[in-house]
C-alpha cells in the first residue's frame, strides 16, 4: 500500500509539484490542431481557462528584474502573439500522451470547472468593488492550483502499481491538508507575482498572516468567492450559493445572476469545437504560383510548397485547407531556419490543391526574403 502522505511529502522535498493542463484543454487543442484550425482567439479561450497555461504564461512574461505582470492580457502583451503561442503549445506538448482515465479523472476535472468558474465570479466582483479584473481573473484560476497538483501527484504515485482501492474522499481530504504547501511551492518554481502567492497562502480563512494586516482587496475577493464556489460545487443553486458569502446584497444579486451565465460557459469548453467553414458565397482569390517547385514547408503536421513571398507575406499551397484567422507554426524543410509563427490570412481552393497567404509573426523582411530566396523574382504573395 502507497503510504500517501510519507509521498507527498516527498514531492514537496524532493520532487517539483506539477500542474498537468487540464484534459479538456488538451481535447479541444487537439481537436483544432490537426486541420490548422487554430485561430488565436480560440487558442485564447482555451488557454486562458486553463491553471497550467496560465502558470507558464506568467512565468514567461516574468523573467527577473522586469516589473511584475499579473495578468494574463498582460502576459499575452509582454510576450506577443508569438510568444503567447509558444508557451501554449510547450506546455500542451509535455503532456500529449497524458491519459484521461486515471482513477481522479474525475476529481480532475470538478477541479478544473471550479478553477475556471472562481476566475470568472472573481472578475465580475472585481469590476464591482473597483479592483482590476484580470488580475482578480488570475487570483480566482489559480488560487487552489495546489488542489489540482495534489491529484496530479496522487496519479503519479499509483501509476503503475496496484493499490488497495482508495475512497474519493481520502484522496479528497489529503488534497484539502497539502493543496496550500503544493500550492505555494508551484508558485516558488515559476516565481508567480506575489499577488497571487498572497491568495495561494491564505485564501482560507484563519491562515495565518502578520499581526493586523489588512486583508488586500485581492484577498477579500477570492475569499468571497471561494465559499460561493465550494456550495455550487455541490449542485446548489446560485441563490442559496450567495446567501453564506461575505457579499453585499447588490453583489450577491449580481453574482447570482452571473452563475448560470457562466457554468454554461465551462460546459462550452468541454464541448470540441466545430470546424471553421467558409462563409457561403465566399470568393477565393486566385492561387498564383511560380514556376519552380518552391520551398517545402510542414504546417499542421502536412507538407506545403511556398511559391511566392513578399517583405511581410507568404503564398503557399498544399493538400488541405487551412483555417482562415489560424496561428500556425512553420518550419522549413529545406534550410537551416528555426520555425517560426504565421497567421492564416485567406485561404481557398484551388481544384484538387489548396492555397493560402501567411503573415509570418515576429519574421523580418530579409529573414522571410531568405526563406522564399529559390523562388524566381516576382514570385510575390
Amino acid at each position: 500500500m502507497v503510504d500517501l502522505e510519507s509521498s507527498l511529502r516527498d514531492v514537496l522535498l524532493r520532487e517539483e509539484p506539477e500542474v498537468p493542463p487540464a484534459h479538456t484543454t488538451l481535447d479541444a487543442l487537439a481537436a483544432l490542431e490537426p486541420t490548422g484550425d487554430l485561430a488565436l482567439d480560440e487558442l485564447r479561450r482555451y488557454a486562458f481557462a486553463d491553471p497550467a497555461i496560465a502558470v507558464a504564461l506568467l512565468e514567461a512574461a516574468n523573467p527577473t528584474g522586469t516589473e511584475a505582470i499579473a495578468s494574463l492580457p498582460g502576459a499575452e502583451a509582454r510576450l506577443g502573439e508569438a510568444g503567447l503561442v509558444r508557451v501554449v503549445r510547450a506546455t500542451l506538448d509535455r503532456e500529449r500522451s497524458a491519459s484521461s482515465g486515471g482513477p481522479l479523472a474525475a476529481a480532475q476535472r470538478r477541479g478544473w470547472r471550479a478553477a475556471v468558474v472562481s476566475a470568472m465570479l472573481c472578475r465580475e466582483l472585481a469590476r464591482d468593488r473597483g479592483v482590476p479584473p484580470d488580475e482578480a481573473y488570475v487570483c480566482g484560476l489559480l488560487h487552489d492550483v495546489g488542489r489540482l497538483a495534489a491529484f496530479a501527484a496522487f496519479e503519479r504515485l499509483v501509476a503503475g502499481t496496484r493499490p488497495r482501492p482508495v475512497p474519493l474522499r481520502r484522496w479528497e481530504a489529503l488534497a484539502d491538508r497539502w493543496h496550500v504547501a503544493l500550492g505555494l511551492a508551484v508558485a516558488e518554481r515559476h516565481s508567480l507575482p506575489q499577488s497571487v502567492v498572497e491568495v495561494i497562502a491564505l485564501h482560507h480563512p484563519g491562515r495565518a498572516r502578520p499581526e493586523d494586516a489588512p486583508l488586500s482587496p485581492l484577498l477579500r475577493i477570492v475569499r468571497s468567492v471561494d465559499e460561493l464556489v465550494s456550495v455550487l460545487m455541490q449542485g446548489a443553486d446560485s441563490g442559496a450559493a450567495v446567501e453564506g458569502a461575505d457579499l453585499t446584497s447588490g453583489e450577491a444579486a449580481h453574482l447570482s445572476e452571473a452563475v448560470t451565465r457562466m457554468l454554461d460557459h465551462v460546459a462550452k469548453l468541454e464541448r470540441r469545437p466545430p470546424p471553421r467553414e467558409r462563409a457561403p458565397g465566399e470568393a477565393p482569390p486566385p492561387l498564383r504560383e511560380s514556376l519552380r517547385e518552391g520551398v517545402r514547408l510542414r504546417l499542421a503536421g502536412r507538407e506545403y510548397l511556398a511559391v511566392g513571398f513578399a517583405p511581410h507575406q507568404l503564398l503557399v499551397a498544399g493538400p488541405a485547407p487551412l483555417g482562415e484567422g489560424a496561428l500556425l507554426e512553420v518550419e522549413v524543410l529545406d534550410r537551416r531556419f528555426a520555425p517560426f509563427h504565421a497567421r492564416v490570412l485567406t485561404a481557398w481552393q484551388d481544384g484538387a490543391r489548396f492555397g493560402a497567404i501567411l503573415l509570418p509573426l515576429a519574421l523580418s523582411g530579409p529573414s522571410l526574403a531568405a526563406i522564399g530566396g529559390t523562388l524566381p523574382a516576382g514570385a510575390d504573395a
